[in-house]
């Protein structure tokens, strides 16, 4: 089963992202797919908060910032059955600014990385991913298109899951695809 878990910034995704795995990989072993590359004090102490969010959870973790595929052996390795990847937003990130994208149309880098994600997915039980969205006008022409690739792989994304969770007025609303 492939799950998404949309939420803004600092909406709880990431701690309800991984009650949701708690309860449904039980006693299988389960990957936690860090995407984040820590830049700067402020960077390393995200880490660090969620690797005490996810302590004594029995998460194997892998810090992983671009090319998820490459985890493929590691999880065949150490008989992985279910994953939860945590963030879209950073991985988009991370391939955007990537040189070997350098000069890559939106659609192609989106591709790309839905194409990651579903390899990795694909040597696995279960898997749950967390993404972001965003809102608002930008000034910055970096960061308009990093909106846009971030909302182009969430909706690809959402179109392939079976299921996907959306904090509505506080509340996380499961929505399934048939």
């Amino acid at each position: 089963m492939l799950i998404l878990v949309i939420g803004t910034p600092d909406s709880g995704k990431s701690q309800f992202a991984e009650n949701l795995a708690m309860k449904l990989f039980e006693n299988r072993k389960k990957a936690y797919v860090a995407t984040m590359i820590p830049f700067g004090e402020e960077g390393r102490r995200r880490v660090e908060k969620h690797r005490m969010l996810r302590e004594g959870k029995g998460f194997i973790t892998f810090e992983r910032g671009t090319h998820l595929e490459e985890l493929i052996p590691q999880f065949k390795e150490k008989d992985i059955a279910d994953t939860l990847v945590e963030c879209m937003s950073n991985l988009v990130g991370n391939e955007m600014h990537n040189e070997v994208h350098e000069g890559l149309s939106l659609d192609n880098l989106t591709d790309i990385i839905v194409s990651e994600v579903i390899s990795l997915y694909e040597c696995c039980l279960n898997m749950i991913v967390v993404t972001n969205t965003f809102s608002g006008d930008f000034d910055d022409e970096d960061t308009r298109r990093y909106i846009e690739l971030q909302n182009k792989v969430n909706e690809k994304l959402t179109a392939l899951v079976d299921e996907y969770y959306i904090k509505e007025n506080e509340e996380w609303i499961k929505h399934e695809n048939n």
